[in-house]
């Protein structure tokens, strides 16, 4: 029967790095002796000479073993980046700079250890002693038509546009989202941006009037001091729309009759955000068969469509 090993690997901010000397250190050892290893990402050098590392363990006699193994790494490199306050970012599990089975063919030969393509991210292996893994370092970037830049940015300057502060958060929101690797931190940060915009409206005066008789009621119960403001701080945004409510509207008003993914516009805005909401309380979409990938690209599209319809613009 095969083992199974695993490998996390990891970058850093790139100002950020793990100062160890070595190409390779134990940092864990489990009590069935198998070893948590980090290992640098460049053959050779020291780990400290680079923002990217891997963790490696095993063998597992089993990929779910193996699995569960990754979910305690990765919860203890985060918990490690949040105490030190810096990036980590695991990747999408997707290969990039893939050399070919002749490459592999050929670093097998140079290095005379089995070679496996480096995936940045999670990646479960059948067991093979003295693994080394090889990633092309080809970087691709997304150029943007000059022409387009300067007749884009020259004519939203020449509006003379003042963003309100809550525009403003809306679109470094926007922005910053596209330095989220994590799909799930990309979706809530893209939802987010168009609550920054939201301006909630009142009810009407007779909602309101039912909340401020639920109001009296808590003021004269017998409920600890804490609970009470609890309550009263909660019933006094029942005075208000709901974002789903001022959403729908300010969608419906700058996007009308519009289709992203197959649903119009205000119908996208409420699946949206009810798979944000799903996310933040579960961790995760009710259905399996969501393609995150595929919904937060069209939340992109629809976000910049509808920050830039809020200034009143033509919306290209």
């Amino acid at each position: 029967m095969p083992n199974f090993d695993f490998r996390v690997r990891f970058h850093l901010s790139q100002d950020t790095r793990i100062n160890i000397d070595t190409e390779e250190q134990v940092i864990f050892e489990e009590a069935d002796g198998k070893k948590l290893r980090i290992r640098s990402g460049g053959i050779g050098n020291p780990i400290k000479d680079f923002p990217d590392a891997a963790v490696i363990g095993g063998p597992y006699s089993s990929v779910e073993q193996a699995k569960e193994a990754v979910e305690r790494v990765k919860a203890a490199l985060l918990a490690w980046a949040v105490r030190q306050r810096v990036g980590i970012d695991f990747g999408d599990g997707r290969l990039r700079g893939v050399v070919t089975s002749t490459g592999i063919k050929m670093f097998e030969e140079m290095y005379k250890r089995p070679v496996r393509n480096d995936v940045h991210g999670v990646d479960i292996y059948e067991h093979k002693d003295g693994m080394v893994f090889v990633r092309m370092n080809a970087q691709f970037t997304l150029g943007k038509d000059p022409t387009t830049f300067v007749g884009q940015f020259s004519e939203t300057f020449g509006q003379h546009p003042v963003l309100t502060e809550k525009q403003l958060l809306a679109f470094e929101l926007y922005c910053a989202s596209s330095f989220d690797v994590s799909l799930r931190s990309r979706l809530i940060t893209l939802v987010t941006s168009i609550e920054a915009v939201l301006e909630l409206a009142e009810r009407s005066e007779l909602d309101k009037a039912i909340v401020e008789n639920m109001s009296e009621l808590v003021r004269r119960s017998a409920m600890l001091a804490e609970t009470k403001e609890s309550f009263m701080g909660s019933l006094q945004w029942l005075k208000y729309e709901s974002i789903r409510q001022s959403g729908r509207k300010l969608v419906k008003r700058l996007l009308g009759s519009r289709d992203y993914g197959g649903m119009s516009a205000e119908r996208f805005f409420i699946y949206c955000y009810d798979l944000r909401s799903q996310i933040l309380h579960t961790g995760k979409p009710e259905k399996a068969s969501i393609d995150l990938l595929n919904v937060t690209n069209t939340l992109q599209e629809f976000v910049s469509a509808l920050l830039i319809a809020s200034l009143g613009m033509l919306v290209v």
